[in-house]
């Protein structure tokens, strides 16, 4: 991560470069193509603090909106992702609290989850009971996919999005000491300065590293990075996490279909 922010902050130009094998990297956008998979992963990089008040809004940003929930900022959260085809459960929290999401069958679930005395307790409409929402796919469509935080949304969209005028090129890889390789990829921007690195210990990937930074309207530096420690990507899904808790009941009111 030194090295890399040593060259974003010296400015220099990273230029494409052409490389024989396939990136070690295409295996994981395969999984997530294929649409069968569980990500779990640790955000180190806390989140900065939006409000002060103790909720959590899920909704108007590809992905959970965990900064406006007091108990997970200016700390590192954990993030989960199980999809099997179109039924997808998104996570985040920490042991003690987490914000969640169902998809399934069309709909979207949102609730959150808290460790009590007895195990974890489920808060949706009110404690116990959720309701669902229609699935919003024109936000998929303009923004990609919700994968947990934004932090980590913004990534895989950006790793997805290979081959497109607007995607990301794979612009430099490594060996790093005990064998720990890297890939490098750069996105296409005018007026800022992007790179995810991505990095791997025999082929796993472990850990994705982010800095980007520009002038804003008034001409002055901003930026953003964050460091994701992977804990787990692999093809097979986590059954038990694509149906509601045993005691999350569905309380939605639907219309019954019409007899043709």
């Amino acid at each position: 991560m030194k090295c890399l922010l040593v060259l974003l902050l010296l400015g220099l130009e990273i230029l494409p470069a052409s490389f024989g094998e396939a990136a070690a990297l295409d295996r994981y956008r395969q999984i997530l193509l294929e649409g069968r998979y569980t990500i779990e992963y640790h955000n180190i990089t806390p989140a900065e603090r939006v409000t002060n008040r103790d909720r959590v809004h899920l909704f108007g940003k590809t992905g959970l909106a965990v900064a406006q929930n007091d108990y997970l900022t200016n700390r590192p959260r954990k993030g989960m992702i199980v999809s099997r085809g179109e039924d997808r459960y998104e996570e985040v929290g920490d042991e003690e609290f987490a914000a969640c999401r169902l998809t399934k069958g069309g709909e979207d679930f949102f609730f959150t989850k808290y460790k009590g005395k007895g195990g974890y307790e489920y808060f949706g409409t009110k404690k116990n009971q959720v309701t669902a929402n229609n699935r919003n796919y024109l936000a998929e469509a303009l923004e990609g996919k919700s994968y947990g935080d934004e932090d980590m949304s913004r990534i895989i969209n950006a790793l997805l999005s290979a081959g497109r005028p607007q995607g990301w090129a794979q612009v430099a890889a490594g060996t790093l000491a005990g064998g720990v390789t890297y890939e490098d990829y750069q996105g296409k921007s005018e007026d800022r300065t992007q790179i995810i690195r991505c990095y791997f210990t025999g082929g796993v990937l472990t850990k994705i590293a982010v800095a980007e930074f520009g002038a804003d309207a008034a001409g002055n530096l901003t930026g953003h990075k964050c460091i994701i420690a992977v804990k787990a990507f692999t093809a097979a899904p986590r059954e038990e996490y694509l149906s509601l808790p045993a005691k999350l009941a569905d309380v939605t009111k639907r219309k019954e279909a019409k007899a043709k």
